[in-house]
């Protein structure tokens, strides 16, 4: 039987049949994917992103192994890079967390009241959140600095940022209830 991934990938043009061939490994990639990656929209991510970079990459398959074997390969790179990544950002986050179990400087705030309910807002905030607001106003961080240190693109962050001035005012509220 012939090797359909050498001979659709020894054209230098790819056809739809070619898309296919790539989409039939999705089942193994997301076995892959499992071993190295925990929660199921990381798995989700890591598949999507090996099946769209062996497309964007197809030129670069020169046939010397099966495809399952290439696109495997793709997926087992990306998965380092991104335990890479969240190795970083974890050590960003553990060092914010140290940061802010220091007391807030009560000269940032108007009293000690005011520190206690922000303090108690940003302990009752998802973590990500209370990281990025602390980063950018308290240690006064620009929004490009955030995004270096995390990792992410700086509309994520202004978006978290976002998203986090809205849950602490929410939960600012929730204590003058």
């Amino acid at each position: 039987m012939e090797d359909r991934s050498r001979r659709v990938y020894a054209a230098p043009h790819m056809s739809q049949s070619t898309a296919e061939l790539i989409l039939e490994e999705e089942p193994n990639l997301r076995r892959v994917a499992r071993r190295h990656v925990r929660c199921q929209s990381d798995v989700d991510d890591l598949v999507q992103e090996s099946l769209l970079e062996a497309w964007r990459g197809r030129a670069s398959f020169r046939g010397e192994s099966s495809l399952l074997t290439w696109v495997l390969g793709i997926a087992r790179r990306r998965a380092l890079l991104r335990r890479r990544s969240t190795a970083r950002r974890d050590d960003v986050l553990r060092a914010l967390r140290e940061m802010y179990a220091r007391l807030i400087p009560t000269d940032l705030l108007r009293d000690e009241e005011t520190a206690r309910r922000v303090r108690t807002a940003l302990d009752g905030i998802e973590a990500g959140y209370a990281d990025v607001l602390v980063l950018r106003y308290l240690e006064g961080k620009a929004v490009r600095e955030i995004a270096a240190a995390l990792g992410e693109s700086e509309k994520a962050v202004e978006s978290r940022l976002h998203r986090a001035r809205e849950a602490l005012r929410d939960r600012l509220k929730e204590g003058d209830a």
